[in-house]
């Protein structure tokens, strides 16, 4: 490849390069013309005008022929006409497979998803009959793997053990259950999954309200 100053000199053999097959090009159409050409004029003399020796339309004929084939020639191979698709090749073109997508984009489904219609959530707003303090431990006061998880003043619980707890004391309520959410200090665990776990099996799965009062 050559350097950047230099880079003119392939722009030049590529346009010198050019030059040279059009007018190559040009010379054949013109030979072509000219055979062509003299043919027609021999039989235009000979069956058209009645000439017994038609050799002066056969020379003209070789000259017009030449000549007009040799400017079609050009004009198709110097204006770029002539040129299949126009300046393509370069790789500028949309991509094929973005064309199928915008064909497939334009074109309608002929089986659309239709989202059901979900009845809204109806939220219960009457107070909770009973209302179970959980307090989500840190640090030290964490005695063994797992276990985050306290009920009022009980010993720290894991998540299932808690889950157990809250089941044994919503059997005995036959009234509405919710569970308030503290943590040990002012701010949430660095674990967020210690209360978006809780906070989910509550809500999604066991069905109760839940808290976060503020702590004192």
């Amino acid at each position: 490849m050559l350097t950047p100053p230099f880079a003119f000199l392939e722009s030049a053999k590529d346009a010198i390069t050019e030059f040279a097959h059009n007018c190559l090009l040009v010379a054949g159409g013109f030979l072509v013309g000219y055979v062509l050409g003299g043919i027609l004029g021999w039989a235009a003399g000979k069956y058209v005008l009645r000439q017994q020796a038609p050799d002066t339309a056969k020379k003209l004929g070789r000259t017009v022929g030449g000549v007009i084939l040799a400017l079609i020639v050009a004009l198709l191979v110097f204006t770029g006409k002539g040129r299949p698709g126009g300046e393509g090749g370069e790789g500028k073109g949309a991509p094929e497979g973005s064309a199928n997508k915008a064909n497939q984009s334009s074109t309608p489904d002929p089986n659309p998803r239709i989202e059901p219609k979900l009845p809204p959530r109806k939220v219960d707003l009457t107070p909770a009959d009973l209302v179970i303090p959980i307090t989500i431990l840190e640090g030290a006061d964490v005695p063994a793997a797992g276990k985050f998880y306290r009920v009022e003043n009980g010993s720290p619980l894991t998540l299932d053990e808690l889950k157990s707890e809250i089941a044994a004391r919503r059997a005995k309520e036959r009234g509405k259950v919710a569970l308030a959410i503290r943590f040990q200090k002012n701010t949430p665990p660095g674990d967020p999954r210690l209360v978006t776990n809780l906070t989910h099996w509550a809500t999604e799965e066991a069905g109760l309200d839940v808290t976060f009062p503020a702590n004192k």
